[in-house]
């Protein structure tokens, strides 16, 4: 492999820009193919970004030698079975969240990666965040003592969901939820033990549930809750953690405060893209080294095992263990 990383987009929709300018301002990056069934999408991708090859057929990417990685931008159904291609053909993967709609699917990717020695990275972006880092420094450093509450909200408006949210197993889980059921775990340094949750389709106009909340019980004794709704015409997107010796606030990705005093605060219209920058060069720099990156394909397990409870749970109406 050379010095560079030649990466494919896969799938052109709202997503795909976040990655495809992130592979812009990484040195060490370099766009070699986008792919999308649209053409329309795909001429306008390549136009945009410079992509010297445009595929229509995702295989003719995984058969192009001048491409080492694929970047998975295409709905969650699709994940496991195009995630599992690019492997066996020899490239490294970054996928978007979910990696898999479920912890068995999840498993034996991992094992494929690790079988083939290639790097397999989830987008769980907000990882990337100054704001969630900073959260999980200061968790990790007990100044504050350990968290007791863990409140994510999370409301937003959708007219109409695309078709292919049919084709899921719950969407908005899957969309907003793979979020928290990351962090959660991960900021409080802490693996889930218990999930309790309730969705529901509010709208006709909505493919699937439209709104759902997830509690979480952390095996350090911590609770976190998650509530996420389609159907809000006022916007709301927080993150409240109660620790014991203080309350870590965060605003919509960009601001933080501790207790009501500001800890750290980035542009608010900079902060989500500032995210996806850092998670590229992370995963270029992961491929180019052979290590293993932050949000690897084994550390985001914890998270599908809290979808697959989430999604029992709310078919059973009664809380999941995870074992």
């Amino acid at each position: 492999m050379s010095d560079r990383l030649r990466l494919a987009v896969v799938g052109c929709g709202s997503i795909s820009k976040a990655h495809l300018n992130a592979i812009q301002k990484c040195d060490r990056a370099q766009l070699a193919a986008v792919v999308s069934r649209d053409e329309g999408r795909r001429a306008a991708a390549a136009s945009a970004y410079g992509a010297p090859r445009a595929y229509g057929v995702y295989e003719d990417a995984l058969a192009d030698p001048g491409v080492d990685a694929i970047v998975l931008c295409t709905p969650s159904h699709l994940h496991f079975a195009q995630a599992t291609a690019a492997l066996r053909a020899g490239k490294r993967v970054l996928v978007e969240k979910p990696m898999t709609e479920s912890h068995a699917d999840g498993l034996a990717l991992v094992a494929e990666a690790e079988r083939r020695g290639l790097t397999l990275m989830s987008a769980q972006c907000c990882r990337f965040l100054t704001v969630c880092r900073k959260v999980r420094e200061v968790l990790r450093s007990g100044e504050i003592g350990r968290p007791l509450h863990l409140l994510y909200t999370n409301l937003s408006y959708s007219a109409k969901t695309p078709d292919w949210y049919k084709n899921c197993r719950s969407v908005l889980m899957e969309s907003s939820g793979s979020h928290t059921f990351d962090f959660f775990p991960w900021m409080a340094d802490a693996h889930p033990i218990r999930v309790y949750a309730t969705a529901h389709n509010n709208s006709s106009d909505h493919t699937g549930d439209d709104d759902f909340v997830a509690h979480i019980a952390l095996e350090d004794g911590a609770h976190a809750v998650t509530y996420t709704s389609a159907c809000s015409r006022k916007p709301r997107k927080d993150l409240i953690v109660v620790c014991q010796k203080g309350t870590l606030t965060l605003d919509c990705w960009h601001a933080l405060r501790l207790d009501g005093q500001p800890l750290v605060e980035e542009p608010r219209d900079r902060a989500y893209q500032n995210a996806f920058d850092r998670q590229m060069a992370e995963f270029v720099d992961a491929a180019l080294t052979g290590r293993e990156p932050e949000s690897s394909g084994r550390q985001v397990l914890p998270s599908l095992a809290i979808l697959d409870a989430a999604i029992e749970s709310v078919r059973t109406g009664r809380a999941i263990e995870i074992q």
